[in-house]
């Protein structure tokens, strides 16, 4: 099965997202994005139809206004987008716990 592009895949997880947060339209998105209402339908539209990328700016504010990490909507699998996604809604001390954790799991020596 050959691999989804970098912007099929950044599409897919901006209309995940955009469910997850219940935000029905891409006008309603680009709003809280904070576009203008004639840009803001227009811009996530194309986002969406893969037909524009993004730049760091943009998905930073994307990630902003869904509520989510920046990786996760450029996460190359739905696993590793889950991961990001449950990582954010811990506290920085649990993110470090479960590092510690993790390194003591999964260490080779």
């Amino acid at each position: 099965m050959p691999k989804a592009s970098p912007r099929a895949i950044f599409s897919a997880r901006i209309k995940q997202a955009r469910k997850l947060r219940g935000i029905d339209s891409q006008r309603a998105l680009g709003a809280m994005m904070g576009l203008d209402k004639e840009r803001a339908s227009s811009r996530v539209n194309r986002y969406e139809r893969e037909s524009s990328g993004v730049d760091l700016k943009g998905l930073a504010e994307l990630a902003d206004a869904l509520q989510v990490p920046m990786a996760y909507l450029v996460a190359e699998d739905e696993a590793t987008a889950d991961i990001l996604l449950s990582l954010s809604l811990l506290s920085a001390k649990q993110r470090k716990d479960l590092i510690v954790w993790i390194n003591e799991k999964f260490d080779k020596n």
